[in-house]
């Protein structure tokens, strides 16, 4: 799918005409490098700009104009892309070719003014505890999620890298940060952050252009910087493990795995073949040996961040069954190392990567990300996506099999059973893992499929 766009100086404008669909999507990314001590600011920002503004003081009106609109859809969300953080501000309204004239306009000018005419009274943010609130409670709610916690907690381990950051922000950030303090930082976001903005449906490209000139309020020109690449991890000659304790019903285990070398082609295909290959599914490496021959996890399942440079393990077990499913999930990694995988696990875990990337030209969003993906990383299109994991061979997975290391292990842990905590190293040998056993877990219909994926 065609992309036509628009240098406009403060920003860069996208088109994607199709028309596939009745709608108009559109989605506005500020997105700066990543700094820990602006993500509880980032947060809150995304909240409190959709809860009112200037024209629209209360919830109802939204609600009354979002309905005169008929029911325009608005949304925000952050997100981190490598080192980046991207801010953005997503709308979806009918095209006026099934309503009325000018509503396309009128639809956009709302929109905008969301974003552009916050509630401001004094040079401060008025009304924001109610937002301060909510965001408390989404940060305090991670520890409720025993499998994104436990890798927060790993992610923890890491230090000064961009995925060491809590995403939601830090609870004790939030007492400090004032309407007027919150402000200042809107400001700053709005002259300094780079833009790109994406409009798809089927609309006359020269008239959509036209209303951002005149009312995407930022004339700040910005010099271009797109190096989002986190530098790589070092690998280990010997493996650090930490234990977190909780109360949880099933033990938490995870692997950070660094990804060291990747060549520009391994980083956008072979990587996510062989992740795909070692945890995507149901007959990945790890599901069929760990769950299913062993019985020793309820779930297990892999994601790769090729633009973080990691790979994650992560899998739900019980604590008698954490030091064999290491020790497995170890002996599957060096599987793959010598080319014990099969050309039928390679091709089914192809076709099904093949298949997500047809099905993200079937939803507006799926199309914009896509687009997002191309003018940040310099992503290929559906066509040359589809020919080039089309052409991946069993040595290419085992080549860059070898560029996988685990760097660091997490287990989350019962609370009831906590001991004196201790951070153990090890470098793969019997000695370390000799005295794990156990038998075996039950097999448990409990699964958790659909990891992580760029």
């Amino acid at each position: 799918m065609n992309i036509e766009s628009h240098n406009m100086g403060a920003y860069n404008l996208h088109f994607i005409k199709t028309n596939k669909f009745k709608t108009i999507s559109v989605d506005v990314n500020f997105y700066r490098e990543i700094k820990e001590d602006e993500i509880t600011k980032r947060n809150l920002l995304k909240m409190i700009l959709l809860d009112s503004n200037n024209d629209y003081k209360t919830e109802r009106e939204l609600i009354i104009e979002s309905e005169r609109l008929y029911d325009i859809k608005i949304s925000s969300g952050i997100s981190r892309i490598g080192k980046f953080s991207d801010l953005s501000f997503q709308t979806k309204f009918l095209n006026e070719k099934y309503t009325e004239e000018d509503m396309n306009k009128e639809s956009i000018i709302f929109f905008l003014s969301l974003i552009f005419n916050p509630c401001v009274k004094e040079g401060r943010f008025v009304n924001i505890d109610k937002q301060k609130n909510r965001l408390y409670q989404e940060i305090n709610s991670l520890k409720d999620n025993k499998i994104k916690y436990s890798m927060l907690k790993l992610m923890e381990k890491i230090k000064d890298k961009p995925y060491s950051y809590n995403p939601y922000g830090k609870k004790e950030d939030l007492d400090d940060i004032s309407g007027k303090e919150l402000y200042e930082y809107y400001k700053k976001v709005i002259s300094e952050d780079q833009i790109d903005i994406f409009v798809l449906g089927d609309f006359s490209p020269s008239e959509i252009k036209e209303i951002f000139k005149e009312y995407f309020k930022v004339n700040t020109f910005k010099k271009e910087h797109k190096n989002l690449i986190i530098p790589e991890l070092v690998p280990r000659k010997r493996i650090v493990k930490y234990h977190e304790y909780e109360k949880v019903s099933q033990s938490q285990l995870v692997l950070l795995c660094s990804l060291n070398n990747l060549t520009d082609f391994e980083r956008k295909y072979t990587i996510k073949l062989y992740s795909e290959i070692l945890g995507g599914s149901s007959s990945s490496v790890l599901f069929s040996k760990v769950r299913e021959d062993k019985g020793y996890c309820y779930y297990i399942n892999s994601g790769v961040k090729a633009y973080d440079n990691i790979l994650l393990i992560n899998s739900g077990v019980e604590k008698k069954n954490i030091e064999p499913a290491i020790k497995l999930i170890r002996r599957c990694l060096k599987d793959i190392n010598n080319g014990k995988v099969s050309d039928e696990l390679i091709e089914s875990s192809r076709n099904t990567i093949l298949s997500s990337i047809k099905a993200s030209s079937d939803t507006p969003m799926g199309i914009i990300n896509t687009a997002l993906s191309r003018v940040l990383v310099g992503s290929d299109d559906m066509e040359e996506r589809i020919n080039n994991f089309s052409k991946i061979t069993k040595e290419d997975i085992v080549k860059v099999s070898k560029k996988v290391s685990i760097h660091t292990i997490l287990t989350l842990e019962d609370k009831e059973e906590e001991h004196e905590e201790k951070n153990e190293t090890y470098s793969g040998g019997s000695c370390y893992l000799c005295h794990a056993s156990g038998k075996p877990a039950g097999i448990c219909c409990r699964r958790r499929c659909g990891a992580d994926r760029e």
